[in-house]
């Protein structure tokens, strides 16, 4: 049985490490909004080498693909399928809700134009 000292000890060591592999994940992504208006929101994404991203959405739209790709996606419902693309390619994404993991040995970068409707 754990002391009560133990115990937060316990809870202490459990939160650093929680809040490490938090501050790995957001250091291993970044996103910036390069335009924002009333008809579109244009991102540049950056996912290093076997980055993890939580759960998120997107609205439909266009993906630029800048660097060879080759992630994990996982759906809401826990189906996965791995999806590739090569630097130059560009797709139309429809409107999606996904986790996603890098499986390359280098950074991904993609500039993502979603649009808005009225």
């Amino acid at each position: 049985m754990l002391t009560k000292a133990a115990y937060i000890g316990l809870l202490i060591t459990s939160a650093f490490i929680a809040g490490a592999k938090s501050q790995k994940l957001a250091d291993s992504v970044s996103s910036r909004t390069e335009i924002d208006n009333e008809r579109v929101t244009v991102r540049r994404n950056v996912h290093s080498a076997h980055a993890l991203t939580p759960m998120h959405a997107h609205k439909a739209g266009v993906v630029v693909y800048l660097t060879d790709v080759r992630e994990r996606s996982t759906a809401p419902d826990g189906t996965s399928k791995i999806v590739t693309h090569k630097a130059g390619d560009v797709v139309w994404a429809a409107a999606r809700e996904h986790a996603s993991e890098n499986l390359g040995d280098a950074a991904i970068e993609v500039i993502e134009v979603e649009l808005k409707v009225p």
